[in-house]
Parts: structure tokens; sequence; C-alpha cells
């Protein structure tokens, strides 16, 4: 039995959730709700599935009182951390232009949150900034505030707010070093352009930097295919990129052709499966034609990990040693070795010693 067999009630309730004119799903009948509120946390969406719930006609399967007071108190927690999520992402952009001169916008997270039909419904998580500044004043900066925070491949911690913080040198990057290399190019070529952005947030809570579109939506397909091979990837990012896809103009192929170019077209057409086959996006938003084989792969991925992988129970990196947890991704990502090659087989068991040697470096140039 597939995916969307076995998971049809689930499935069909979320697509529902992302059409305000659709009609209710016969299958909603069989839903159990506390199984439902359980998937939302796994995936993050809890907030997606009540705004859902809440359109419900009164002729509708409902929760039971006790199981719906249970659905409103996660959207009670859910609104008040991303008013302080909000908050704190206006306190950093803003000291962070004030002690360095420098500009920064604010990507996925709370900019992504501010496409939804509600900006409190997303479930927040950190603030990735991307700024101006040099790798090593970026680090220099963060380390003045904190000290420990930990320098990693394309971003450093930063744990000074109730939200904590990447700053990033670059927005994302690849496996394949050659493809990294040939991203970090188009990075610094569009780079001139992100910056200047500004996106009002809700109940005057000031402003943020975004990304422009088409920018954001390259950067955003590479940083769920980091995840999908690194540690797992969830619902949340893929509505995310719903809604950013539903925003947006009909690509006039340019997305694509950097897409292309970045070697990720197989991955895109699997999003695109998900996107339209099981969520319901209209074909002239999708960037591409779907890819049913590998979509179902991806399917099976997102129903199996969980937001982030952190709920992947058939795999287990908390608690192992660096080597250990290098096996483990190695050998849990020659599953997709037929899919994606130049990622599995000639990228990643070869750039983790790049990435390596690279924090090493900053560590020790900074220091």
């Amino acid at each position: 039995m597939n995916d969307i067999t076995s998971n049809k009630a689930t499935l069909d309730f979320l697509r529902y959730c992302l059409h305000d004119d659709a009609a209710v799903p016969e299958t909603t009948k069989d839903i159990d709700w506390d199984a439902l509120l359980d998937f939302g946390k796994r995936q993050s969406i809890r907030g997606v599935l009540l705004h859902g719930i809440q359109k419900l006609p009164s002729s509708a399967p409902h929760p039971s009182f006790p199981q719906l007071k249970r659905w409103l108190q996660q959207s009670i927690a859910i609104k008040t951390a991303n008013i302080q999520t909000y908050r704190d992402a206006v306190t950093l952009t803003q000291r962070f232009h004030e002690e360095t001169g420098c500009d920064s916008v604010v990507m996925k997270g709370q900019a992504n949150a501010l496409r939804y039909p509600d900006p409190y419904m997303r479930e927040s998580g950190d603030i990735d900034l991307w700024t101006t500044a040099t790798t090593k004043q970026l680090i220099r900066w963060a380390h003045s505030h904190d000290p420990k925070g930990s320098i990693e491949y394309h971003h450093v911690d930063l744990d000074v707010l109730p939200t904590p913080v990447e700053l990033h040198y670059v927005p994302s990057f690849m496996g394949n070093l050659f493809y990294e290399w040939r991203m970090r190019r188009w990075f610094k070529k569009e780079k001139p352009r992100q910056f200047g952005n500004k996106a009002i947030l809700p109940d005057g809570l000031g402003e943020i930097g975004i990304l422009e579109p088409p920018f954001d939506c390259v950067f955003q397909l590479s940083h769920m295919m980091h995840h999908f091979f690194f540690e797992g990837i969830g619902f949340r990012q893929v509505i995310d990129f719903y809604y950013l896809l539903s925003a947006m103009p009909k690509d006039d192929g340019s997305i694509m052709k950097t897409v292309k170019w970045l070697n990720m077209s197989k991955f895109t057409a699997a999003v695109m499966f998900v996107l339209h086959d099981v969520l319901g996006m209209p074909r002239e938003h999708l960037l591409c034609s779907p890819n049913k084989e590998i979509g179902q792969l991806f399917l099976h991925e997102l129903l199996s990990a969980g937001n982030f992988g952190f709920h992947d129970a058939r795999y287990h990196f908390e608690g192992l040693s660096r080597w250990k947890q290098y096996k483990l991704e190695t050998w849990r990502n020659l599953h997709f070795a037929k899919e994606f090659p130049s990622e599995v087989v000639f990228g990643r068991p070869l750039s983790r010693f790049w990435h390596a040697a690279y924090k090493f470096w900053l560590s020790s140039s900074v220091g």
C-alpha cells in the first residue's frame, strides 16, 4: 500500500486546509482527531490543520469539545511564539544594523509566515539572518555577543535572544562541491538585489528585510534538498514553499534555468509532485512537470521523518560519535543513490571532510 493510500484521510484533510474554497473531503469521517494532532506536532503544522478545522461547516465531522480544547491551546501557544519570534527578528536586524552598519534579510521562518492566510498560524522556529557583512566580520560580531556561538559550515549560532539565531555567511549549500561552487557563484551575483526589500509585520510589530521571491524560490529548494539528505524533512517546509509559489507569478523559465544549472531538477520535480498530486496546487503555479516516481519517494520521507527528521524512527543520530553519525548518514543516503548519484555517491561522503576542514579554518582565522 503506497503512502497516499495509507494516509489518505490525513492528506485529504491537509489539502482541504490549504484551499479555502474546497469541499470537505469524504474521508474526514475517518479522521482520528487525536492522531491528527500528533501528526501536526510531528510535522510542525498544527496551526495549518487548525485553520482547516475552523472552516469546517457545522454539518461536517468535528473534534469533540475536549479535543478541540487541546487544539485551541496549541493555537494560542503558536501565536505567542510567533509574536516573540517577530519581535526578536526586528530586534536582531535593528541591533545588527546599528552596530555594524550592514543590512540583513530574514530567510525562511517569519518571512514565510507572512505569506500564510494568518501570519500567526505557522509554527515558528529559529531566525535565519543573511547579511551584507563579510564572513569574518559576521563571526566576530556574533562572538562579541555570544562567545560560545558555534561556528558551522555556512552560519554561526547566536544565543542572546529568546529565539535561537543563525547568522549566515551564505544562505545554503550543496552536498556536491562542484554544484556548491556554482551555487556560491550564483549567490554572489544575486546578493546585491536581496537587500532593501522590506516587509511590514502584523499588528505594528515592525519590519524586516526579506528575499526577492525568485531568489527565495531557488534558496528554499536548496534548503529542502539539503535537509532531505542531511537529517530529514517534513511538511512545514513544503507548505512554506506552497505559499511562496502561490504568491508568485508564473515562472518565465529563469527559475528553472537556475535550478537545472545547480542540478536540482529531479528534486524540484519531486516537490512538484507533492505540491500538485497531494496538496492540490494548480499546474499553472508549478515550476516544472511533477515526477511521480521520485515524488512518491519524497512523500515517503516526509511522512517518515517529520520536521527536520526529529521523529524518524528508522535512524537515531543522537548520542553517536561524529564518525558513527557520518556512517549512518552515508548509509541512509545510499537509499537515494539511484535517483541522486551526484549528491549521494560523488558528493556528501567527500564534502563532509571539506566541511570539517573549512570550519576548522574559520575558527582558527577568526579566533
